[in-house]
């Protein structure tokens, strides 16, 4: 069939250009081990003894919640992580806090426990510190005595205003506390089949393997325009072959060369580095494939797009290296703005799927990201042939 005898003619060519070699396979280990072993010291997972947090109060509210809020400082497994001090201004605990005198801050406003009691929104205001560490202590700390003021509320509005006389009648002899613990609707388990975490080398074999099977998309996009431009492609569509089959034939030759790049950087990395990849081996193919499949849905996409190599060249680089910080592939990003965009990165999820393979997940929680992998590969197909359809791959 002409298909398969344009793929051995593509596979042939690739293998006969030094760059491949040299870029498509051992640029992708010569940067695990740079990464790897540079930046192994910021993946080790160790015990560490939490500092107590000095938070200063800014105590507005005198209703009947400020006792149980005093009550839940005072008890002795949060005087082990918060040291509270009552200030009398916001503006002296701002100052206090640029000092360095302070951790953090919270203002309780005046009307705090009367919009509890009416069912009304109600909230305190954090004020953070210096250390990121020592804000996300203090915060979930104060959050659990918001839960249960919560659940409190929740109850007043089920049981009506009733319930909320009762509750001021017992905060003015002081005999209202707080519920001590809210029924638990979690469940403890293990996402892994080990207490152990990724290191290093496998974090960045992973992202290294995303990324460069990505850039094979992109050797065969300028592959594909390169035809058009050395007009080799309109003595092929003069040759009794449909298009179709000349674009599939080429990208089957791709797909073939980008696998044997994805089995040789796997297989490098177990025997020179010791990554430990998992048992998974079905599952690793898979989404391997599915990268693969991206990338070459990607490079048609683009190439039919685009008039010229330098500009395929261009934006492939631009998508991929975005995708790729976006997704943590060049350092762990800190929760935050960057973090969420990452998830709706290709990256992200054939990362996390590799990881967890290599942690010994579940098999639920595995199928769970190769189906958002497949979803995210099945899209750019779909939305490839749309556009191939109304464009075509001809001069």
């Amino acid at each position: 069939m002409p298909i398969w005898i344009i793929a051995k003619y593509e596979i042939l060519r690739f293998m006969r250009m030094r760059y491949v070699l040299i870029i498509q396979f051992l640029m992708p280990l010569l940067l695990i081990f740079i990464l790897g072993s540079a930046l192994s010291g910021a993946f080790k997972m160790e015990d560490r003894t939490l500092k107590p947090v000095k938070v200063d109060v800014v105590q507005s509210d005198s209703g009947v919640l400020s006792a149980g809020f005093k009550s839940f400082l005072s008890t002795p497994e949060i005087m082990k992580i918060i040291q509270p001090l009552n200030i009398q201004s916001r503006d002296e605990a701002v100052k206090r806090l640029k000092s360095g005198d302070s951790d953090f801050a919270l203002i309780i406003p005046s009307d705090f426990s009367s919009r509890v009691l009416e069912g009304k929104e109600a909230e305190w205001e954090m004020i953070l510190g210096q250390d990121y560490g020592q804000n996300l202590t203090a915060k979930m700390t104060l959050r659990s005595f918001l839960d249960q003021v919560n659940y409190m509320q929740s109850a007043i509005i089920s049981a009506g205003p009733g319930a909320a006389e009762l509750l001021q009648k017992q905060g003015s002899d002081g005999s209202f506390k707080p519920i001590s613990e809210a029924s638990s609707h979690v469940r403890l388990g293990k996402l892994t089949s080990s207490n152990s975490n990724y290191t290093a080398m496998q974090y960045y074999t992973a992202s290294m393997l995303v990324m460069f099977l990505l850039y094979s998309g992109m050797g065969a996009a300028l592959g594909l325009q390169g035809e058009k431009e050395r007009h080799t492609l309109s003595r092929l569509n003069a040759m009794p072959i449909h298009e179709y089959q000349i674009l599939l034939g080429k990208i089957i030759g791709s797909i073939f060369s980008s696998i044997v790049q994805a089995a040789l950087v796997i297989g490098a990395t177990i025997l020179f580095y010791g990554v430990d990849w998992g048992n998974d081996f079905f599952h690793l193919f898979l989404i391997c494939l599915l990268i693969i499949v991206a990338s070459m849905s990607l490079a048609i996409l683009i190439m039919l797009a685009a008039k010229s190599s330098k500009a395929i060249s261009t934006t492939f680089q631009m998508i991929i290296l975005a995708m790729t910080f976006l997704s943590g592939g060049f350092t762990p990003l800190p929760e935050g703005l960057l973090q969420r965009m990452g998830e709706f990165t290709l990256n992200h999820w054939a990362m996390q799927s590799m990881f967890r393979i290599m942690l010994g997940s579940d098999a639920s929680i595995i199928g769970h990201h190769i189906s958002i992998l497949a979803c995210i590969s099945g899209g750019l197909l779909l939305l490839t042939l749309i556009v191939y359809r109304k464009a075509g791959y001809h001069e």
